[in-house]
């Protein structure tokens, strides 16, 4: 009897034990991280093509429209002078030439390299501006573009500001397009394919992550302080990163749109976009995508009226060229 009850106890004990090996979880495994990062080796040029089509449907106070479409190429270089400092890398940027092609009301107007420049057209000009700049474009340290800046703006904008008003009929309408148009948001709107997508350090592989987004919409600035972004597939050696964003509202400020020839204040409206970064390893954009869908509420004098505008911008790598 005494030893029954010593094997019935012991049965006990072990099944106890048992159970509480099954219960425990068990340890788990660290999460995959990846570094993402944008490199230019000095010495390396990245040559790239940027393709926007905008497409716009203006809708006046008496519901009168205006529809208007845009496609406009540049083609342009990236390529480090120095190695980066303090966490901030600087490329140096080149515009070296655009198509361009603009359709309203069943005319079109054409542009190729070595064509007759159509420069009384004020939205080719705005175009034209930055063809043929060389700027400096530094990222801060989270890859937002923190500054643009070279001799070549330098002197333009002097001459814009101080020389102009010694040109017969530029008035301050065509100086706001110079400036406008070498201006920091829209040469990093050209020359940035990221967006300023990157992480601020390590991430892991299903991770999501927060940050400001800017992007340009027939010319007007849209924000989001906190687009979403994340990884959504890898290709072998490349990491596919779609930024979206529901919540883009416009700068309010003065611009320049079509057909209008006074200042147009923005004053309203809301936008979505996706953003999609297709970033090799090595730490260089090989393809970048952007669908974008915004509805903007402007004002000339007691005129109120909507944007509705619809683009893609397209960026891609034609080659990568050591020297």
């Amino acid at each position: 009897m005494r030893l029954l009850v010593l094997l019935l106890v012991a049965l006990s004990s072990a099944a106890i034990a048992q159970e509480g090996v099954r219960g425990e979880k068990p340890p788990e495994k660290p999460k995959e991280t990846v570094a993402l990062f944008l490199r230019f080796p000095v010495g390396r040029l990245f040559s790239y093509e940027w393709t926007d089509t905008t497409t716009v449907r203006r809708i006046y106070s008496d519901s009168s429209t205006l529809e208007y479409q845009r496609v406009l190429t540049y083609y342009l270089s990236l390529e480090a002078m120095e190695s980066p400092r303090d966490g901030r890398t600087s490329v140096q940027v080149t515009i070296d030439s655009l198509r361009y092609s603009f359709s309203s009301g069943g005319n079109t107007l054409r542009y190729n390299p070595g064509d007759q420049m159509p420069l009384q057209f004020p939205d080719f000009v705005a175009a034209v501006v930055p063809v043929n700049r060389q700027f400096q474009m530094t990222y801060s340290p989270y890859w937002d573009v923190a500054a643009v800046e070279g001799e070549m703006l330098d002197w333009l904008r002097s001459y814009v500001m101080e020389g102009a008003g010694n040109v017969s009929g530029f008035d301050s309408l065509q100086q706001f397009i110079w400036l406008r148009n070498i201006s920091l948001p829209v040469l990093a709107h050209y020359a940035d394919p990221q967006k300023g997508a990157l992480p601020n350090g390590r991430v892991a592989i299903d991770s999501l992550w927060q940050k400001p987004f800017v992007i340009l919409a027939d010319g007007i600035e849209l924000r989001d302080p906190r687009a979403r972004t994340r990884i959504v597939e890898q290709r072998g050696p490349v990491f596919v990163l779609r930024t979206e964003s529901d919540s883009l509202r416009p700068t309010l400020e003065r611009v320049k749109l079509y057909n209008i020839q006074r200042f147009v204040e923005i004053i309203g409206g809301q936008g979505r976009c996706a953003h999609t970064v297709e970033l090799h390893k090595a730490g260089f954009v090989e393809m970048a995508t952007t669908d974008l869908a915004a509805d903007v509420q402007c004002r000339v004098r007691n005129e109120i009226f909507t944007q509705q505008i619809r683009s893609r911008y397209v960026w891609k790598l034609r080659g990568q060229f050591d020297y």
